[in-house]
C-alpha cells in the first residue's frame, strides 16, 4: 500500500512536470510577459477537477437560468475541453485562452442569446416555420461554395449570393434589391460573434480533435461575401 501511494504521488508529480514543461516551451516561443507567464502557470496548474469545475461554472452560468435550446446546450456540454496530462504547447496556449474566454461575461451573454434564439425557433429573428429551413438552405449553399473553393471576395461568389438573397427575399416577402441585401448583411453581422468560432476552435485544439471544416459556422464566409457584394 505504501509503494502504491508513492507511485500515485509520483504520477501526479510527473503530470505536473510535463505540464510545466509545456508551459515553459510556450513562454519561450511566445516571449510572454511576466504577467502572462504567471497567468499561464496559474491556469495550467489547476487540477483536472478544478478545470472541470471552471468549465461547469461556465455552462451553468451561461445556460442554467434561461430557456435555451436543449440540443445546442447538449452539444456544448458534450464538447467539454479536457487538457491532457502531457499537452503540447499549442494545447496549453489554447487552454489558457479558453479559460479567459469562458470567464468573459459578455461572451457568456452572446452564447446565451444564441441558445435562446435557437430555442425560440427564431434564427435571424425569423418568426415563422420557414426559419429553420432557410438557415439549412444557407448552410448548404455556403458549404457547397467552400467545398468548391470559392473565395468570398472573388467574382465567383455572385451567383451564390444571388441565390441566397432571392430565397431570403421570398421568405420575407421583400424585393431582393440593394436595400434588402444591406439588411441581410447587417442581420448576419449582428448574429455573428467571432468569439463563438474561436471558442470551438480552442475546444478542438485542447481536446486534440481534428478540425472539421463543415462544423465551422458559415457566418464568417457569408459576411465576407455579403460585404463584397455590397462593395461591388
Amino acid at each position: 500500500e505504501v509503494a502504491a501511494a508513492h507511485a500515485d504521488a509520483l504520477d501526479v508529480q510527473i503530470r505536473m512536470l510535463r505540464l510545466r514543461r509545456s508551459v515553459l516551451r510556450v513562454v519561450a516561443s511566445r516571449g510572454s510577459s511576466p504577467e502572462e507567464t504567471k497567468l499561464m502557470h496559474r491556469l495550467t496548474q489547476l487540477s483536472g477537477e478544478e478545470r472541470r469545475r471552471l468549465i461547469d461554472d461556465f455552462m451553468d452560468g451561461t445556460f442554467g437560468t434561461v430557456d435555451a435550446d436543449p440540443t445546442a446546450v447538449a452539444m456544448v456540454r458534450a464538447a467539454t475541453p479536457d487538457l491532457p496530462d502531457d499537452p503540447t504547447g499549442e494545447q496549453v496556449a489554447a487552454w489558457v485562452e479558453l479559460a479567459e474566454l469562458v470567464g468573459d461575461e459578455d461572451f457568456r451573454a452572446r452564447m446565451r442569446q444564441a441558445a435562446v434564439r435557437q430555442a425560440a425557433g427564431r434564427p435571424l429573428d425569423i418568426e415563422c416555420d420557414a426559419g429553420e429551413e432557410l438557415m439549412e438552405f444557407t448552410r448548404q449553399k455556403v458549404a457547397e461554395a467552400r467545398k468548391s473553393g470559392i473565395d468570398p471576395l472573388s467574382n465567383r461568389v455572385a451567383p451564390v449570393i444571388d441565390d441566397l438573397v432571392d430565397r431570403f427575399a421570398e421568405v420575407f416577402a421583400r424585393t431582393p434589391d440593394t436595400e434588402f441585401r444591406n439588411w441581410m448583411a447587417q442581420q448576419f453581422e449582428e448574429a455573428h460573434d467571432p468569439r463563438v468560432d474561436r471558442y470551438w476552435r480552442l475546444v478542438w485544439i485542447v481536446n486534440g480533435w481534428q478540425m472539421v471544416p463543415n462544423l465551422i459556422p458559415v457566418y464568417p464566409w457569408l459576411i465576407q461575401a455579403l460585404r463584397n457584394d455590397r462593395a461591388a
